[in-house]
């Protein structure tokens, strides 16, 4: 497949600046979004400023696409933000900000851009590794944000599955974003603020450190996303670099994990 018009949400961050330049150099045409500016100068990109969160801007968005796009071949869902936050302790407004940003958006586009679509065309939405397992303490935020996902993608797939649309998943590891890199300011605004949970928060940032150093390389998605789009039949979903000792842990019954959390960062 060569060619293709190809939407791109999240397109001026880590995984979406890489994907798109992939996708610039296969020879497709990409139309990127972001709230933040693009620095990609190439005759193919296209790029709309854009916050999919805010509705009056969502919809000039999608009315400008239809105005100028007779048929888009692909739609791309990267935008995401990552949180660490005690559901106990966090705010409401950054659950909400959560959610609107990993689902809402990607709920919006999908549904704004789908009458653009045709049963040879794709959907690709970014879930996590988080939506896999049983969650973590302090990553409450993050994990239902990428359930929704999770869900939404699966239920979306059975019924484009009717019109011939295909929908892929792709429940990833931690990538090297600087989506990531903020999960240090974030452990320490917690740190200072806690009033329940010190002891288990100090414990956490040696776990917290490890993981995170062990983030792979944003390419390997944009490598996979090429992947995805030439095969014919693609998988229905794509687990990559996920963590062997979240694997292993959620391998125990919920109760044993719960006990192993307590006794490992208490």
């Amino acid at each position: 497949m060569s060619n293709l018009v190809i939407v791109v949400s999240g397109a001026s961050g880590g995984l979406g600046s890489v994907t798109s330049l992939a996708l610039l150099k296969t020879g497709h045409t990409v139309i990127g979004i972001d709230i933040v500016d693009s620095k990609f100068s190439d005759p193919n990109y296209h790029f709309y400023r854009c916050d999919l969160t805010n509705k009056e801007e969502r919809i000039d968005l999608i009315n400008k696409l239809h105005q100028e796009y007779k048929h888009i071949d692909v739609i791309i869902n990267l935008a995401g933000i990552f949180m660490m936050e005690s559901i106990i302790e966090g705010s409401e407004e950054h659950l909400r900000k959560i959610i609107e940003v990993n689902f809402f958006s990607m709920y919006h586009l999908n549904k704004g851009l789908f009458d653009l679509l045709d049963s040879n065309s794709r959907i690709i939405n970014m879930s996590s590794e988080m939506a896999i397992y049983s969650p973590q303490p302090f990553m409450g935020y993050y994990v239902i944000s990428k359930r929704m996902v999770d869900t939404y993608t699966d239920v979306l797939r059975r019924e484009a599955n009717y019109i011939g649309i295909k929908v892929i998943k792709i429940q990833s590891g931690a990538m090297k974003t600087k989506m990531l890199s903020k999960a240090n300011d974030e452990y320490d605004q917690m740190v200072a603020t806690t009033c329940y949970f010190a002891s288990p928060l100090a414990k956490m940032k040696y776990m917290m450190d490890r993981e995170i150093t062990k983030n792979a390389s944003p390419e390997i998605i944009s490598n996979l996303i090429c992947k995805i789009i030439k095969a014919k039949n693609p998988k229905i979903r794509y687990r990559v670099k996920n963590s062997k000792a979240l694997r292993l842990v959620n391998a125990l019954p919920e109760k044993t994990q719960d006990n192993i959390y307590k006794k490992v960062i208490k």
